[in-house]
């Protein structure tokens, strides 16, 4: 019956859009959104899109030193603070021994598409505190040292 089902799907999925999305890519997993955590810190100011504390990180195509690569490529080394434009001036934000590293929109990476803005509803200077496991643990419409400290801290478990 499975093959039946899939040999129908991919049938279809070549003429008709309605189809495309029940293909299954084979991936049977996907990461567990941590939403209700107490590790993320509350959002202040309201966001739109899927990106909210807790979840996982969603990829986008982009360039890096002209080369095109991936959003995802450039995360889960340690603490990442993600910056959609406007670059801050310091490399890193610390809280105790545990750094977080800038990367910044524009500087570090080309956004060719628009996609991560899209799916981080990155308006200018908005920040994303990205965990070590590439979910978001905190996100702010400016960038505010004290805030990713706080954060990282929280997100610690201190």
């Amino acid at each position: 019956m499975s093959r039946r089902y899939r040999n129908a799907v991919l049938e279809l999925a070549g003429e008709h859009a309605f189809a495309r999305p029940l293909v299954n890519s084979g991936r049977l997993s996907t990461p567990t959104p941590y939403v209700r955590s107490s590790l993320n810190t509350p959002d202040e100011e309201p966001f739109s899109g899927r990106m909210a504390p807790g979840t996982n990180c969603a990829d986008a195509p982009i360039l890096v030193d002209g080369k095109e690569g991936w959003l995802l490529n450039l995360l889960g080394d340690g603490f990442v603070a993600l910056v959609l434009g406007a670059p801050p001036t310091v490399s890193e934000v610390a809280w105790g021994r545990v750094r977080a590293r800038m990367l910044t929109e524009g500087r570090d990476f080309v956004d060719m598409k628009g996609l991560a803005r899209e799916r981080y509803d990155g308006a200018p200077g908005a920040v994303y505190l990205i965990r070590p496991d590439q979910h978001v643990a905190a996100r702010w419409r400016a960038f505010d040292a004290a805030k990713i400290e706080r954060a990282i801290a929280r997100a610690c478990a201190a």
